[in-house]
């Protein structure tokens, strides 16, 4: 069994706003890997380092856990996943401005392009799973195996997630 380290952020139900209010409930439901931001009221975020056989059920059974927690709780999203260049910038050492340059193809790299952002404008972001070879060919190492595997996990838990709410807001 492997660890994983990622973060699950939560809306918190209206009627209970505070997220003070659910750090019993939370240990008491397994989520005593975690270590929870309560700076946001209406918000929840929590910082898991859990072990599981892979990626997608130490994330699986973390959202379980929190849901089972926090029951009107809305999930939001799972990191790491979407990423800018200064998050880049960090896992790899270099300028904000160097960086730049790849993702407009000023300069290119050996063998693996750097990948379109997923959204566009003045802070694009990435899906640092689709970053994951392209940073392995620029700084071999700086992306561990299990950041690389985590990240796939959320971004495809996001990307199902993202899918159902817009199912749902477009009936």
């Amino acid at each position: 069994m492997k660890t994983f380290e990622f973060t699950l952020h939560f809306k918190l139900p209206p009627d209970r706003p505070e997220p003070k209010d659910w750090l019993d409930a939370l240990f008491e439901a397994g989520c005593d890997d975690a270590t929870v931001g309560v700076g946001r009221l209406g918000q929840i975020a929590l910082e898991f380092a859990r072990g599981a056989a892979t990626p997608l059920k130490a994330v699986s059974s973390a959202i379980a856990d929190v849901k089972r927690a926090i029951p009107n709780s809305a999930f939001i999203a799972a990191g790491p996943d979407l990423v800018g260049l200064a998050d880049i910038a960090a896992l790899v050492g270099m300028t904000r401005q160097n960086l730049q340059k790849y993702a407009t193809n000023a300069i290119k790299a050996p063998a693996i392009a750097f990948p379109p952002p997923v959204v566009l404008g003045n802070d694009a972001k990435w899906r640092l799973a689709e970053l994951a070879p392209w940073l392995g060919q620029i700084k071999p190492g700086a992306l561990t195996p299990e950041t690389a595997s985590i990240s796939i996990a959320t971004a495809e838990i996001n990307i199902k997630h993202q899918s159902q709410r817009l199912q749902r807001a477009v009936g």
